[in-house]
């Protein structure tokens, strides 16, 4: 059972870390979509969307990705990484708006992923560490 669990182990943490990012980024992308939809500006809805994924996020990536216990101090950290995670998706959403400024969605996206690559390469190294 210890050789079973040791050697299939790594395989488990890849699936719960991308089932755990993709409910994350799902629920950002539809709280962001649905609010531009419903008439809210591009950065009001942004910032809305990372609200709810932020609380989301915390819960799932403390329990379930790198599997630690919740504490004050790795809150303090992980809202320090979605700041700067945060910052980085503004600013490749506006890069993005000087060469295509009608694709809305597409900006989002693309800050979207921005925000998801970065926040596992703090979050990894740094906040949940």
């Amino acid at each position: 059972s210890g050789v079973y669990n040791a050697k299939f182990r790594p395989i488990m943490a890849t699936n719960e870390i991308w089932v755990s990012w993709d409910s994350n980024t799902l629920i950002t992308a539809v709280v962001i979509f649905l609010l531009m939809h419903l008439g809210l500006g591009i950065y009001l809805s942004n910032a809305m969307g990372y609200v709810v994924g932020i609380v989301f996020s915390f819960i799932a990536n403390t329990i379930f990705t790198f599997t630690q216990p919740i504490s004050i101090n790795r809150l303090i950290k992980f809202l320090c990484v979605c700041f700067i995670c945060y910052v980085a998706n503004i600013i490749v959403i506006k890069i993005f708006f000087v060469f295509m400024p009608e694709k809305i969605y597409s900006a989002q996206i693309l800050g979207m992923f921005t925000y998801t690559i970065t926040g596992f390469i703090l979050n990894k190294f740094w906040a949940m560490n």
